[in-house]
């Protein structure tokens, strides 16, 4: 029997909702725990693996019917797969010296990469209810779907594949066993890196359309994984940047950031599913905007005043100690005024509820401070009640 869903509520419970019993769910966490270990052969590997391993497992117990868990749990696989180290050295691996076992693991971390870009696309257009949609957008979501999955076959046979060594940052470029005339010029015409990238981005526009369209419980939704992808373009711009502006891309800090945002998707995937807090979107929101204008002023202000005290002590001493000390303390100074101002005016755009409560307060506290009649006061009271909470009934009992 289904149960009908409620208003704005996009979800239709069934008997497919259930969660799993014992045994399914032993199943479950027997095939996502692996994924984990094989991940510990590199660092990230095993940061983006965790979050997409326990949210996909959480949700494929809890939400069966629902494919985002088992997607997820794909997802950590893929991951899992493509960052592990190959267990041979560049020379080995260039000279075709290798064993048969290493080439398959070679092999399966190619594979694994080429499905990434497919499962996040598909992730994106299933969300939040899992299916694919119907119309006109489920025929465009299907044939690029198909378009992935085409790439990702032809860069399976191309000549060249990619292999993660421990002792190479960028990976190695050796000769694919699997390629179909690798010596054929068709080979120089034919990319899937843009076409990946393409619908890559479609993945995400197409999120943000139904977003402006989406109402209720979906809206909600479809906001935390938006604001997590957004967080992905944040980190990757700054690590392009990065890379272009430092030597070396200060030895991958740069890049910091966008490893921390890929991590970002499972937890808001999680939330949104469950629902769980699932209309504090907008504090989080100012506040992670709040912060990163706060931690650029700062930044900003920091660099600036190292390099003007340097310049003025130029003549006195070479030493930087004293102008970072001096600078850190003025950036100290700064931090709560500033954060205070910032906060502010970021909830005034994107947390009215909360911004709007202060706001109503703060009257409601001028107007009574020199009220001394109750009827005047119990008045006020139950105005200022209505307008913040709007109850359906509301009586007020005094004391005296």
């Amino acid at each position: 029997m289904t149960t009908p869903a409620r208003k704005g509520d996009t979800r239709v419970v069934g008997t497919d909702d259930r969660p799993l019993g014992l045994a399914a769910r032993i199943a479950v966490i027997a095939i996502v725990v692996p994924a984990p270990i094989v991940g510990l052969t590199s660092g990230y590997g095993v940061l983006a693996v965790v979050p997409y391993a326990a949210v996909g497992a959480f949700l494929a117990i809890r939400r069966p019917g629902n494919t985002i868990g088992w997607l997820l749990i794909a997802l950590a696989w893929a991951f899992a797969l493509t960052f592990v180290n190959v267990p041979a050295t560049e020379a080995e691996l260039v000279g075709g010296t290798v064993s048969a076992s290493t080439m398959a693991i070679v092999i399966l971390s190619s594979l694994a990469g080429n499905a990434l870009t497919a499962l996040f696309f598909m992730v994106t257009i299933v969300f939040p209810s899992g299916r694919l949609p119907t119309g006109r957008s489920g025929r465009l979501a299907r044939l690029g779907l198909a378009a992935l999955v085409a790439s990702g076959v032809v860069a399976a046979v191309g000549p060249t594949i990619t292999a993660n060594v421990a002792d190479s940052s960028s990976g190695v470029q050796i000769h694919n066993p699997l390629a179909i005339l690798p010596e054929s010029a068709l080979w120089s015409f034919v990319g899937g890196l843009g076409l990946q990238l393409a619908l890559s981005l479609a993945g995400v526009v197409s999120m943000v359309v139904r977003l402006r369209r989406a109402r209720g419980v979906e809206r909600a939704q479809l906001r935390w994984v938006v604001l997590a992808l957004a967080l992905i373009v944040i980190g990757l711009i700054v690590g392009t940047i990065g890379d272009a502006v430092f030597e070396n891309g200060l030895n991958g800090l740069v890049w910091i950031p966008a490893e921390i945002a890929f991590i970002l998707p499972p937890v808001a995937i999680g939330i949104a599913i469950l629902r769980y807090r699932l209309y504090d979107i907008d504090r989080v929101i100012s506040r992670t905007i709040s912060w990163v204008i706060v931690s650029a002023v700062l930044a900003t202000v920091f660099v600036l005043l190292v390099l003007a005290i340097q310049a003025a002590l130029a003549q006195v001493t070479t030493s930087n100690t004293f102008s970072i000390a001096l600078s850190t303390l003025v950036v100290a100074a700064l931090f709560q005024p500033l954060r205070r101002r910032v906060q502010k005016r970021v909830d005034r755009r994107f947390n009215r509820a909360r911004y709007d409560a202060e706001r109503t307060l703060t009257a409601f506290a001028y107007r009574l401070r020199d009220e001394v009649d109750l009827d005047q006061l119990s008045a006020e009271i139950l105005a200022t009640v209505s307008e913040a909470v709007e109850p359906t009934t509301l009586s007020l009992w005094l004391r005296a």
